[in-house]
């Protein structure tokens, strides 16, 4: 009997992760299918629920729901301690994680950054959490305080931007700033990461999180390897 896995956001157009989790999904020979469903964020506990009495294997966690589905779930102290969850498991339980960590960590590795002393994180929402667990030490610049950043880039040695703005292909400001610039959403450059490069900064975006924060949630989910390069092959041919 074929299982279900999917992803859940409002919106949710944009998620790359149903091409990537279905060709790993035929690379190891399992009978999943995975699909991502829009979820208004007042449908978020029957969305779950509904998904548990569904017999959903597992759903991956997007904007704007890592946080409130922490309720709706049993988090591991991984969990609880970031404050948001991204992957949620069904057996005899809903049971929470957030693989989020261990991608940005990747990230960080994939970007030559080994580690950050004097770190800045923008955004407030769930990706700032999970990047907050990496790098304890990091300030936070919300929107509202955004007037903050310039005094802070000038001191940071990397700057993170966890905000869904890399999304569009509006301009954006960076101020000046000796510090790696890595973006967490998941394009091949970013309007912040191609600012950076072009001033000789080094500068990400966010693609190689979301491959291995998916591929830790599809050996949860599968109980199997994930196969990383046949994953990280597919991703790249639907990015922008």
């Amino acid at each position: 009997m074929m299982k279900l896995l999917g992803v859940i956001g409002w919106p949710i157009a944009q998620s790359r992760s149903p091409s990537m989790h279905t060709a790993a999904l035929q690379h190891n020979s399992l009978d999943f299918v995975y699909l991502k469903f829009a979820v208004r964020p007042a449908d978020l506990r029957a969305a779950v629920e509904g998904a548990r009495a569904l017999g959903v294997r597992g759903l991956n966690v997007t904007i704007p729901h890592k946080e409130s589905v922490l309720s709706l779930c049993e988090p591991d102290e991984l969990a609880k301690n970031v404050g948001a969850v991204n992957t949620l498991i069904f057996d005899d339980h809903i049971r929470g994680t957030n693989t989020a960590v261990h991608g940005f960590r990747m990230l960080m590795q994939e970007a030559g950054i080994t580690k950050s002393d004097r770190p800045v994180i923008l955004g407030a929402g769930g990706a700032m959490r999970a990047v907050r667990a990496v790098l304890p030490h990091a300030k936070i610049v919300a929107r509202r305080n955004w007037d903050e950043l310039p005094s802070l880039a000038a001191d940071a040695d990397l700057i993170v931007d966890a905000t869904p703005r890399g999304l569009s292909n509006d301009d954006v400001d960076l101020p000046p700033t000796g510090a790696a610039v890595l973006d967490l959403v998941a394009r091949r450059e970013t309007p912040l990461t191609k600012l950076a490069r072009s001033r000789g900064l080094k500068a990400l975006a966010g693609a190689a999180m979301l491959l291995h924060q998916g591929a830790a949630a599809f050996e949860l989910w599968t109980g199997t390897p994930a196969p990383i390069e046949v994953m990280r092959k597919v991703l790249n041919t639907t990015l922008n």
